[in-house]
């Protein structure tokens, strides 16, 4: 049997499913979250959920060769990296910070 190839293709509406699970089990720093959150739609609902609804042209699925979306992102891992002075914290241009400065 030929080994499997990935690809990555354009979002589809039926990756969604798929897209749920792996912010679910990525959700804990590239672990489970299901432990966390009793609700399983709240971490995809923020994170993932959105940017398919919104902007599907410009979200694409690794598919594993099977037919399914599948994470490389939690086999990655995470690594804090010191950043010296990384100045205020903005999102989309705007202050983070509740006094607003």
């Amino acid at each position: 049997m030929p080994p499997l190839l990935a690809t990555v293709h354009a979002y589809r509406p039926e990756d969604l499913p798929a897209l749920h699970d792996i912010c679910v089990r990525t959700a804990d720093a590239g672990r489970d979250s299901r432990h966390l959150y009793p609700d399983p739609d709240l971490m995809p609902s923020i994170f993932a959920a959105p940017y398919a609804a919104l902007e599907p042209e410009l979200t694409f699925v690794l598919d594993d060769g099977r037919g399914r979306a599948r994470a490389f992102y939690d086999r990655l891992g995470f690594h804090e990296i010191a950043v010296p002075d990384p100045g205020p914290l903005t999102y989309l241009g705007r202050s983070t910070s509740l006094d607003g400065g």
